[in-house]
């Protein structure tokens, strides 16, 4: 069915590009005869009712030397070296202190650090975290793509309470 609609679009462009004159890239014998004049050529100014003459409206240059015009195209900034810091932003790893947002046994937890940061921990340790509770955790990145809950997915390896 697909096929046949597909066809009969096909069959009408052609039909159309050789009513055009378009099919071998000559012109047509009624395109050659009529009397039309090239695109090239300004209108002329039409008369107003008054008698004095109205001039064209201008159009907006697009020449490559018109700066006015677009924004050019970003283009890559090459340099002479690779960085030598990693430009990616890895996720903060190691100790990070913070309030316990949602606990229990797991093996999902939240956490939000000191710096408001907002993480997603999980931990198949088993760990009873309290909601609330001020811990300490040490945080690995995972490649489990699992959802526990907002925040940024992490592994919490050992998980201590602070007092």
């Amino acid at each position: 069915m697909r096929m046949h609609h597909t066809f009969r679009i096909g069959l009408a462009m052609a039909a159309g590009a050789v009513i055009a004159g378009c099919a071998n890239g000559v012109e047509s014998p009624a395109a050659s005869s009529s009397a039309a004049p090239s695109a090239s050529v300004a209108p002329s100014p039409a008369p107003s009712p008054t008698g004095a003459t109205t001039a064209p409206a201008a159009t907006p240059s697009s020449s490559p030397a018109d700066p006015g015009g677009e924004k050019p195209l970003p283009t890559i900034t090459l340099t002479e070296k690779p960085p030598k810091e990693p430009t990616d932003q890895k996720p903060n790893t190691g100790w990070v202190a913070g309030m316990v947002t949602r606990g229990g046994k797991g093996p999902c937890y939240g956490l939000v650090a000191d710096d408001g940061q907002k993480y997603a921990l999980y931990s198949t340790t088993g760990v009873e975290l309290a909601q609330g509770a001020r811990v300490k955790v040490k945080l690995e990145t995972t490649m489990l793509r699992i959802y526990c809950g907002p925040g940024a997915l992490m592994a919490m390896t050992e998980a201590e309470l602070i007092k």
